[in-house]
């Protein structure tokens, strides 16, 4: 699908809650004729004037014991790890936690994300690595197969600081009933790529993306990618048939990418 770069709509939309819905006192993106709605049974690659692929989403991205396999690891991670509180200009509603490396705020070097008190066991934080590990990996590559120009930064990235291939850069976000206001990511990474699995029935829940006018009806099993500089958001679910949304994020942040680069050099 062929898109355009909108910058007044990003500005439009910075800073605020989106709904899809008339009972949610919020901007409603679905009367904004600016903005395309993207099915929840549509696969697309977004293409903006200039060619440069910006975005995608992938329906079905993996059979159902799969799909349900990291979906739940996802779930495991949440409930392993502590929230993680969001900046000013990134306000959210829901759970976010991280797991991986991140900047040690003590020494300004990597350190991990800590789990919670009940997860701090040496076999139970193993279990928990191996599988946030295995979740990053799995989305890594499906974010190679189905999108390989998201992975150039990463891969320069793995050069410059000599990281062995296998290496997991950075951290996996993992997030449960998630919506933010629109926002850009202070990454180091050209691309965010994601997977959502959802537990019952969510509705409502669409991948905002202003700067280029489309909004994605998001749906479970599916893995989608987006510009991190680029103004996006999550438009308010609607959990009223009780069921839930996980998803799951890999990206590098600029504070992690400099506190392995600190590493390096030592």
């Amino acid at each position: 699908m062929n898109v355009k770069y909108q910058p007044e709509l990003g500005k439009k939309y910075k800073g605020q809650f989106v709904s899809c819905s008339e009972q949610v006192d919020h901007l409603n993106i679905l009367k904004d004729d600016k903005i395309k709605i993207i099915n929840k049974n549509l696969s697309v690659c977004f293409v903006d004037e200039n060619g440069q692929k910006v975005g995608a989403v992938i329906r079905n991205a993996a059979t159902q014991n799969v799909a349900e396999h990291f979906g739940t690891k996802i779930k495991i991670m949440v409930n392993a790890h502590p929230p993680i509180t969001c900046e000013a200009t990134h306000k959210s509603e829901g759970i976010i936690v991280g797991q991986g490396f991140r900047r040690n705020p003590e020494n300004s070097f990597p350190g991990e994300y800590v789990y919670k008190k009940k997860a701090r066991s040496p076999e139970k934080q193993r279990i928990y690595d191996e599988g946030g590990n295995s979740l990053a990996k799995w989305l890594y590559d499906n974010g190679r197969k189905y999108f390989p120009w998201t992975v150039h930064s990463y891969e320069e990235f793995k050069k410059k600081v000599q990281l062995e291939d296998n290496k997991i850069i950075g951290a996996i976000f993992g997030a449960e009933n998630y919506e933010s206001v629109g926002h850009e990511d202070n990454d180091r990474s050209e691309f965010a790529i994601a997977y959502s699995y959802e537990f019952g029935v969510v509705s409502e829940g669409y991948f905002f993306y202003p700067d280029y006018g489309v909004a994605i009806e998001m749906s479970s099993n599916s893995i989608w990618c987006w510009k991190t500089k680029a103004i996006h958001s999550t438009a308010k679910l609607n959990l009223e048939k009780g069921g839930t949304r996980y998803t799951a994020a890999v990206t590098l942040t600029e504070k992690t990418a400099r506190a392995i680069e600190r590493q390096f050099k030592q």
